[in-house]
């Protein structure tokens, strides 16, 4: 019984250690397979917090109390989950406020992104692209980095995208730079 309260003070430990990468890189980029969108179940916040909540509840349990073994490793795993259970809550919870307060994605995501003109874009006027991210459509205001209009369905690239309206350059520029 005494090794048990070691095992939750090392869990909780690791658990720390496992936020704080997660907080220092993110959840992309410890992911191996990043075309599909990070589970909201089996990511490095969710099992720190599993870790931290096992490990918190479970070393008082377990130093603290007269209880068996079983009895202790339940009371921690079922503190595990709760912790699970919140994380997944608040990063539901972020992610779909920061969906909601900026619909285009981040300047980095996007910049040489494909899209498709959707209404004609003048020199002097704004039209409209649409791409897909991450299964989404997308559509936003355009205008061309040249001088020269852009028809409905021809290829652009998306250099940048500022104030809500992206700036393109066409495909077959862009190409022939490459």
């Amino acid at each position: 019984m005494k090794a048990l309260p070691i095992t939750f003070l090392v869990a909780f430990i690791a658990g720390l250690v496992l936020a704080v990468i997660a907080m220092l890189h993110g959840v992309e980029y410890t992911r191996p397979n990043r075309s599909r969108a990070p589970s909201p179940f089996f990511n490095l916040p969710t099992l720190a917090a599993f870790a931290i909540g096992f490990g918190a509840v479970g070393y008082p349990v377990a130093s603290r109390t007269g209880l068996p073994a079983w009895g202790v490793l339940l009371i921690a795993a079922a503190s595990g989950v709760l912790a699970i259970s919140a994380m997944i809550t608040l990063l539901a919870s972020w992610a779909l406020r920061g969906a909601a307060a900026n619909p285009v994605a981040d300047e980095h995501e996007i910049q040489g992104q494909l899209a498709i003109v959707t209404r004609d874009i003048a020199a002097v006027a704004p039209g409209e692209i649409r791409y897909e991210l991450m299964g989404r459509e997308i559509r936003v205001p355009a205008k061309t980095l040249s001088a020269k209009p852009l028809s409905a369905g021809a290829e652009v690239v998306i250099d940048r995208i500022e104030n809500g309206i992206a700036f393109v350059e066409e495909w077959a520029v862009v190409e022939q730079r490459i």
